[in-house]
């Protein structure tokens, strides 16, 4: 018995080294071994390695993704999600992490009349996912990572002169205009507040430099606003595609 199972082992190895390809249920096989019919697989799959090193068994929840003609396929999660804090969007049939930049006003900030003015105190920041902002006590910048569209969301509340019309917006630093701004006339009584916010989608491009800016007929005071300890004053860039 023993002698036999070693002679029909022994034929089973000449027929495989005899041919470059394998088909089960066809005659002419398209690759190394070639399945026309379902395969089951009992225990774990291994993928690359080589004839003298195992493959990847991967981990428990991953899935198998595709590397393209000759090329092992890769054990990966089943969302391939970068390492970086922010909103996940598709693009072009990519996932990324949105760049996203969300600020506070950490104290009031008075914007000289006349003037597009640089907004001073906004520099509590909440995210700056790809440390592209800066902001001090008299200044603020950002820069986006790559060319698209950008959610712009500003809400500041401000005290000024009833009658004047106070704007705010993002300012092109390298082109030195407005990107995108709202403006209204100020009709709450002296020394109160009213809020002016900004909501829009604008393209932005990578390079530049953007701030965030602030201006009025008057003198105009930014106030951090809230009763509690969360600032009302804030903006907010989130690249949407």
């Amino acid at each position: 018995m023993k002698k036999r199972n070693f002679i029909a082992s022994g034929m089973l190895l000449i027929s495989i080294w005899g041919f470059p390809q394998i088909g089960i249920n066809t005659t002419t096989p398209q690759r190394t071994l070639h399945v026309n019919g379902s395969l089951q697989v009992t225990n774990e799959i291994n993928v690359g390695g080589d004839a003298a090193t195992a493959g990847n068994s991967g981990t428990a929840g991953q899935v198998l993704k595709s590397n393209g003609p000759d090329q092992p396929p890769s054990w990966q999660a089943p969302i391939d999600v970068p390492d970086t804090a922010g909103t996940l969007i598709a693009v072009n049939g990519s996932f990324f992490v949105a760049q996203e930049i969300v600020v506070q006003m950490s104290n009031n900030f008075t914007v000289t009349g006349g003037t597009a003015s640089v907004i001073g105190n906004l520099d509590a920041e909440a995210i700056d996912n790809e440390s592209k902002y800066s902001g001090t006590a008299t200044t603020n910048s950002f820069q986006v990572s790559v060319d698209g569209t950008y959610q712009v969301i500003m809400n500041m509340q401000l005290s000024t002169v009833k009658g004047s019309g106070p704007v705010i917006g993002i300012w092109d630093n390298t082109e030195n205009k407005w990107t995108a701004r709202v403006n209204d006339t100020y009709t709450a009584v002296d020394g109160t507040l009213q809020s002016y916010t900004l909501i829009t989608g604008i393209p932005m491009v990578a390079g530049r430099v953007y701030s965030f800016r602030a201006s009025s007929n008057g003198n105009c005071t930014i106030n951090k606003g809230g009763t509690g300890t969360v600032p009302m004053s804030y903006v907010s860039v989130k690249r949407m595609k």
